[in-house]
């Protein structure tokens, strides 16, 4: 099955919000490949702040136009996405001091 990873942009100010979403080739939304119950839809809030000349980058998220089931999905994952994000952002992190302190 092919399949991607979309991404909609709501808007773009100083904290971006956006709805994230599985689609296939053509675009259009369909289940995440991993979970039948996984929300269609999952609203994140990104910020962007800056501290001591450092950029602090904090995601927040959550289902959105959501079945009861898909939030319920979502909220038993919850401790695996926050997992994810925390290695994803520690490798991003390794990578820009590895990168950008030469």
């Amino acid at each position: 099955m092919d399949w991607s990873f979309h991404a909609t942009l709501i808007q773009m100010l100083i904290y971006p919000d956006f709805i994230q979403s599985y689609s296939d080739e053509e675009g259009n939304t369909i289940r995440a490949p991993f979970s039948g119950t996984w929300p269609l839809e999952v609203f994140n809030h990104l910020m962007l702040i800056e501290s001591e000349g450092k950029t602090k980058l904090t995601l927040k998220g959550g289902p959105f136009n959501a079945t009861e089931e898909e939030r319920a999905t979502f909220e038993s994952m919850r401790p695996h996405v926050q997992q994810g994000f925390v290695g994803t952002f520690g490798q991003l992190d390794a990578f820009l001091e590895q990168n950008l302190n030469r």
